[in-house]
């Protein structure tokens, strides 16, 4: 499960040791770097060593946190959304069923996004417009957001065991990741404007308007 837009909200699953704030803490240093050279000199005119500078590490450092320039500007996932997606994994791998199992995992994570306070609000929405605008971070955002189908697959289908049907199962999955694609799209659009809008609110009459679509389609064929 993996929306592209990194999230900064407070909500721990556990306490974290003083290492693993240390690494998080310069993994969010390399990412507000990126960001910010990114936003002033675009994707392709900067270098990883400006970032490195920018966040205060050397290169070598930087490469132990990220592989390329374009992956550094998505933070780490917090832990709600670490903590969302091991249950929705465990879950469907436990029998329930995968559409229900997403909408609950995608509902807990769009209203954890929008309870971030307004900061962290305003850090997502700079870097969807990063990746709306910049093919090159676009593809490593469809890159996330499709290792996260392909885990969330195979977990349908060892559930499903003999009965797996992967093809259908992929369907969905991918469907579903990307209905919170076009929500995050949809808030991106309407903060241009000026509207606060809510990113659960849009999933949700996506997800109806959907399900009222899939009402007309018929098995006569």
């Amino acid at each position: 499960m993996d929306t592209g837009t990194p999230h900064r909200a407070a909500l721990a699953d556990e306490p974290v040791g003083l290492r693993e704030r240390r690494r998080r803490e310069t993994q969010r240093d390399i990412s507000d770097a990126a960001l910010e050279l990114f936003e002033a000199k675009g994707v392709a005119a900067t270098t990883v060593d400006e970032i490195a500078r920018a966040a205060g590490i050397s290169p070598r450092t930087f490469f132990r946190y990220y592989a390329t320039k374009e992956e550094a500007v998505f933070a780490p996932e917090d832990d709600t959304a670490a903590a969302v997606r091991r249950e929705t994994l465990a879950a469907i791998r436990a029998g329930a069923p995968v559409a229900a199992a997403l909408d609950t995992g995608w509902l807990r994570l769009l209203e954890a996004f929008d309870a971030q306070a307004p900061e962290g609000r305003a850090h997502s929405l700079r870097v969807r417009r990063l990746v709306q605008s910049e093919p090159a971070l676009l593809a490593v955002a469809l890159r996330n957001e499709a290792a996260g189908a392909d885990a969330l697959t195979d977990a349908a289908v060892d559930a499903a065991k003999a009965d797996a049907d992967v093809l259908t199962a992929r369907a969905l999955i991918t469907a579903v990741g990307c209905t919170v694609r076009l929500a995050f799209d949809e808030w991106v659009r309407r903060a241009e404007l000026g509207q606060d809008a809510s990113v659960r609110e849009i999933y949700v009459a996506l997800r109806r308007g959907l399900a009222a679509y899939a009402g007309q389609i018929t098995d006569d064929l």
